[in-house]
């Protein structure tokens, strides 16, 4: 697989995560976070491990587990302070600061790993903090409070998630680490929901049907993708290519939801789209200098 079709590949991922809080948003009403989580994850692992069964990949090294495990913990504890940070603060501010893992993303691989950054790369990642910025921030919001702290915890969490991932799945099978570290998200929610919610699958038909949608494809699919793809397109490329998870958002919520879009966040919806594209200019570049150079 080429890095042109792996980025294609996870833009159709983020379009999917987008999706998913216009199903989500309803299911909610009805069931706790974690359990909602539990349900969503466990079905995705289940789903994982059939695809790992029907592939005769059920023998696991112990690398591969624990690759699997420690990827799982770190997702799900980011998704623990997210969660945390949303509770205290406004949606708006709590998209943004998610989104904001973009900019952690090559300071971690630059200062901790490194992996010195093309100059695109860090071009590319302050238009996409502007762009989610106009995005999902509009009036006024505030002053910096408990949860906003919560919720940049968890955006620097999820930045070394991507870092770890790549690591990962450069060395093993994509398949069995996704099966893996979507299983212990699944389960450590359900510990999480048995000890502080009353864990209930009393859903209606329309809310299962989303749930399984959730699962099977939001889930399961696009992190097994997900994880491929990451073969192919550097941790710091896939970062911003994550900032346009608010766009597809605000867009399925137009479409489902009658959400209103403003003109600020389709500014700041191109501004994300350039950043996007940012990481392969220095590419770009590169070829135009050695075209010129061989005439």
């Amino acid at each position: 697989m080429k890095k042109g079709k792996a980025e294609i590949i996870m833009i159709v991922i983020v379009a999917m995560w987008g999706l998913s809080f216009s199903l989500t948003k309803p299911i909610l009403k009805n069931i706790e976070v974690f359990n909602f989580m539990a349900l969503r994850f466990l079905i995705g692992g289940g789903v994982l491990c059939g695809i790992l069964l029907l592939l005769g990949k059920l023998k696991v090294k112990r690398e591969q587990l624990i690759g699997g495990m420690i990827t799982g913990a770190v997702l799900f504890l980011s998704f623990i302070f997210h969660t945390i940070g949303l509770k205290y603060t406004t949606v708006a501010k709590n998209a943004f600061i998610v989104g904001s893992s973009v900019v952690f993303v090559p300071f971690i691989a630059t200062y901790i790993r490194k992996q010195k950054q093309p100059i695109f790369v860090w071009i590319g990642t302050y238009l996409a903090i502007l762009g989610l910025a106009l995005v999902t921030l509009e009036g006024k919001q505030g002053g910096i409070n408990f949860g906003d702290v919560m919720t940049l915890v968890g955006s620097i969490i999820m930045a070394y998630y991507v870092i770890l991932v790549e690591e990962y799945v450069t060395k093993y099978d994509a398949t069995v680490i996704a099966a893996i570290q979507i299983s212990v998200v699944g389960i450590l929610s359900l510990i999480a929901s048995l000890v502080i919610e009353e864990p209930t699958m009393d859903l209606s038909s329309e809310g299962w049907k989303g749930m399984l949608f959730l699962g099977i494809v939001c889930t399961s699919l696009a992190y097994l993708m997900a994880n491929i793809a990451q073969k192919y397109v550097p941790a710091t490329s896939m970062a911003l290519i994550y900032t346009l998870e608010p766009i597809f958002a605000a867009l399925f919520g137009w479409l489902f939801l009658s959400e209103r879009i403003g003109i600020q966040a389709v500014i700041g919806a191109i501004l994300i789209v350039i950043s996007v594209a940012m990481p392969n200019m220095d590419v770009f570049i590169k070829r135009k200098r050695d075209h010129v150079q061989t005439e």
